[in-house]
């Protein structure tokens, strides 16, 4: 029996919409946190709910002399029969090279601030921590859609600022599934974020925006840890305008771990942005009993 081309159509067409909207990037703005995805898990993925994901990255921008590196721990735990709790920790060093965020950006700076703050032209320090929860739910029309709430903790440092801050953002969001057939699936997303300042006179309120963020994805899932996935986000917050598109590949290297390797750009950046390209390399360690494959087998069990 031959193959339906459905799945191949399918998965062509999501290919195709995500380089039209590459190809239409608008002028990236300045001064938005960076975002982490939400750990959503979709139909066809092979990893578990109690996992613990490293991840080092490494951001610079062609046009200007700022470069980033950051270690970030994701803690996964189960919550319940079918949602994730997850907790981030991420360690910092930022480098502005021989321009220092007050030349670029003076807006954003507070009336506290010292002449020549931050004066240090490499930072280091922790980032900001981050809890939050995934999980399925239904929805009227659309039916079957992931939830997603992420709330950021004030334990940073405004001098880590903008890679990390403390400030209090929360986001929401919410991710529907498409399944396209033959390993390959779809996600639309949206959400949004509402960000609170730091309480502090270093920084402007200006310096943190709220707004509104859509995605989508197009993923090809092959045998157990294997997953390659190219992403497109759209994010809007009081104005300012950012466009990422990306690639992400996830491959085996133990039965119970996966190494991934993520390439992010940014679209059509102005001189506001703070990275222009980001690369990072993960490791993932997953229990076994709680891949979502067994977990299912074992409520048919009981």
């Amino acid at each position: 029996m031959r193959p339906s081309p459905r799945p191949r159509a399918g998965a062509a067409l999501a290919l195709a919409v995500l380089g039209l909207l590459a190809l239409g990037g608008r002028p990236a703005a300045a001064q938005m946190l960076h975002l982490d995805p939400m750990p959503f898990f979709t139909p066809a993925d092979s990893t578990s709910r109690l996992a613990l994901v490293l991840d080092f990255s490494h951001a610079a921008d062609s046009r200007w002399d700022w470069t980033t590196e950051r270690l970030l721990m994701t803690i996964v735990l189960p919550a319940g029969d079918d949602a994730t709790f997850f907790l981030r920790l991420p360690h910092l060093t930022f480098d502005t090279g021989e321009t220092p965020v007050r030349s670029r950006w003076p807006w954003v700076v507070g009336e506290g601030a010292e002449p020549g703050w931050p004066d240090e032209k490499r930072l280091s320090g922790f980032g900001k921590i981050e809890v939050g929860v995934t999980g399925p739910m239904v929805l009227p029309l659309v039916r079957g859609v992931d939830y997603g709430l992420a709330l950021g903790l004030p334990s940073s440092s405004d001098r880590l600022y903008p890679v990390s801050s403390q400030s209090i953002p929360f986001r929401i969001e919410a991710r529907k599934p498409l399944v396209l057939g033959g390993g390959w699936q779809a996600g639309l997303e949206a959400g949004y974020l509402m960000h609170g300042d730091s309480g502090r006179d270093l920084l402007d309120p200006a310096a943190f925006p709220s707004g509104y963020r859509f995605g989508a994805t197009c993923a090809f899932y092959g045998r157990p840890g294997s997953r390659w996935e190219l992403f497109w986000n759209l994010r809007n917050e009081n104005d300012r305008a950012s466009q990422v598109v990306g690639l992400q590949g996830w491959l085996p290297w133990t039965a119970d771990g996966a190494v991934g390797l993520r390439f992010e750009h940014e679209l059509a950046g102005t001189l506001d942005r703070y990275a222009e390209w980001r690369a990072t390399l993960s490791w993932r360690l997953d229990s076994p009993g709680r891949r979502q494959g067994r977990e299912k087998a074992r409520e048919v069990v009981d």
